[in-house]
């Protein structure tokens, strides 16, 4: 299959398809357009593999880096790699991430604490996320309380 030849929408619809072959996924989360959606794509499919996803959480493009740090299948040293990423939307994403263990979430808040200015988005979603031990929701509460709803 040439990817070069084929239309944007091709490629879409190969990048977001669950049964696209992995062969193809790695093809395609290599696509140089311009737009770089069919990289998003292939960033949130579920079956993409841990490879492609760790090559796609070093993505110029903070959007197809935050939609590897929201798949439910990225490992976690992936997700360890993207807690400390400038966007504050890619570590609202891990933070949000079903596969972050305790241990990764308590990491990315001491990295959030040690900011200048601590994202408030990330501190919420560290908050509610119920993989985040008690002492750490109370740290958050004292530090942070006025960025909480």
């Amino acid at each position: 299959m040439d990817l070069d030849i084929m239309k944007f929408s091709e490629k879409e619809k190969l990048a977001e398809d669950p049964n696209t072959p992995e062969d193809i996924l790695r093809e395609l989360a290599k696509d140089k357009d311009e737009d770089w959606w069919v990289r998003a794509y292939v960033a949130s499919n579920p079956n993409t593999p841990d490879d492609v996803l760790r090559a796609l959480a070093k993505d110029k493009e903070w959007a197809v880096r935050g939609l590897v740090a929201s798949n439910p299948n990225t490992f976690e040293d992936t997700l360890l790699y993207l807690a400390t990423d400038i966007n504050n939307g890619v570590r609202v994403n891990v933070a949000k991430n079903p596969k972050a263990s305790s241990k990764l979430l308590i990491m990315q808040f001491e990295y959030e604490k040690s900011l200048r200015k601590p994202s408030e988005f990330v501190i919420r979603a560290l908050y509610v996320n119920p993989k985040l031990p008690a002492f750490a929701k109370r740290v958050i509460e004292t530090l942070f309380g006025e960025m909480l709803p």
